[in-house]
Formats: C-alpha cells, sequence, structure tokens
C-alpha cells in the first residue's frame, strides 16, 4: 500500500509540474500570411500608452517567465459607430521580464530576449499591429458561471464581442493573425482586451534552448488597450 501511495504522488507531481510549464490554455491565433490593411478613415481615437499594456508569458521544459511590453503609440478608426482599422507601434526595447524579485536574473533573461536569438531590438527596436478587419464575434462564447470555466479568464477574454485580424510585425517578419477580443466604445474612448497564443517560430524567433530546458513554440499575449479622442 506504502508503495503504491509513493507511486501515486509521483505520478500527481509530475503531472502537476508539467502542467504549469505547458503554454496557457488560450485561444490560439489563427495565422496566414500578411493581408491588406483596412482603410484608415473615421473619427481618429489615440492610443493611451500610459493605460495600455501588453503582457506576455513564454514556457519552457522546466518552467515559465512572464513580463511585459509597451506599446508606443497607436491609432483607432471608428466609422459609423464601429471600429474601422487602426495601428499601434511596439517598442520592442522596453521588454520586461517580471519573474520574481531577482532583478540581476531578470535583466540578464531580458537582455537574452533583446538579442538575436529572440526579437534582435538593436536591429528591429519596434514592432508594428495594423488591423485588416474587425468583425462581430460569431464564435461561441465561455460560460461564467459554469464551475469547469473558473480561472479560464487568465488567459482568455470570456466575452469577446469581435474578431480582429492585422498584420503583427515582429522582427522584420510580418505574419497576419487573427483572435477573438472584447471592444467597448464611448464617446470619450475605447478601451479593448485580447487575449491569445502565437507561435514564435512563424516570426523566424526559433531560438530552441538548452538542451534538457527546451523552450516551446507558444507565446501567450494579454493585451489591454485604451484610447482617447
Amino acid at each position: 500500500m506504502k508503495k503504491s501511495y509513493l507511486l501515486l504522488s509521483a505520478v500527481i507531481g509530475v503531472l502537476s509540474f508539467s502542467a504549469c510549464t505547458d503554454a496557457p490554455e488560450s485561444d490560439t491565433a489563427t495565422t496566414s500570411e500578411a493581408k491588406t490593411a483596412a482603410s484608415a478613415s473615421g473619427e481618429a481615437y489615440t492610443v493611451d500608452p500610459s493605460a495600455s499594456k501588453i503582457e506576455w508569458i513564454g514556457t519552457k521544459v522546466t518552467g515559465h517567465h512572464q513580463g511585459s511590453l509597451a506599446i508606443k503609440s497607436g491609432t483607432i478608426n471608428v466609422q459609423s459607430g464601429n471600429v474601422a482599422s487602426g495601428e499601434f507601434v511596439l517598442d520592442m526595447t522596453s521588454i520586461a521580464v517580471t519573474d520574481g524579485d531577482d532583478t540581476a536574473s531578470n535583466n540578464k533573461l531580458k537582455g537574452h530576449l533583446l538579442s538575436p536569438d529572440f526579437f534582435d531590438a538593436s536591429t528591429h527596436p519596434e514592432g508594428k499591429f495594423v488591423v485588416t478587419s474587425v468583425q462581430p464575434f460569431s464564435g461561441t462564447v465561455a460560460d461564467s458561471s459554469d464551475k469547469a470555466q473558473e480561472g479560464i479568464s487568465k488567459y482568455k477574454v470570456t466575452d469577446p464581442t469581435h474578431t480582429i485580424s492585422g498584420n503583427l510585425t515582429l522582427k522584420g517578419v510580418t505574419k497576419n493573425v487573427t483572435f477573438p477580443a472584447k471592444v467597448s466604445l464611448t464617446d470619450s474612448g475605447i478601451e479593448a482586451l485580447a487575449k491569445f497564443n502565437i507561435n514564435r517560430k512563424e516570426w523566424g524567433i526559433v531560438y530552441a534552448g538548452k538542451p534538457d530546458d527546451l523552450i516551446r513554440d507558444a507565446i501567450h499575449l494579454g493585451i489591454s488597450l485604451k484610447a482617447n479622442k
């Protein structure tokens, strides 16, 4: 009985460890070749960088890393009460690591992320996202009252209103991504929230990591955006 208990405990431990190092369970953005940008027409709203942010999570065999990325500038255009187009500039040099209190370790990882192994920020200091399509969301909305869905909002937008497509440029490579988002429009401003995973290799970020600590391909992005007239 004791041996069975120890074996069961070991199995549970392995499964728990594996689960916590997997990519977050989130919507996976559909990726395709770059598309024509939506026409920049309508009333312009200016993104407030101080009230907007991108949070990221990367995972590997032995754990995960997390951090943030600043939105440098951006504009959203509204036509007939609907978001019609938009363009945002990402400050790749602002990438930060927020794993914990070990500043030296965080700064070391930040330096690696800025290097050619990852985002090559000295050559490509900016990223960009240009909207190509905004459509009403037509998928299945998660039931937030279902206990099985508890905690899902940490990595998913549970009540999306729109499906957004846009050309995402990282490290000089542009791909079109499509993902669900929640967009709220008022007379004074716009707020948007999106959470999804992308495959870093689509943008030529192919560094594998150490042989005994391989990095997973998925990167989770959590985007919170605010724009004002």
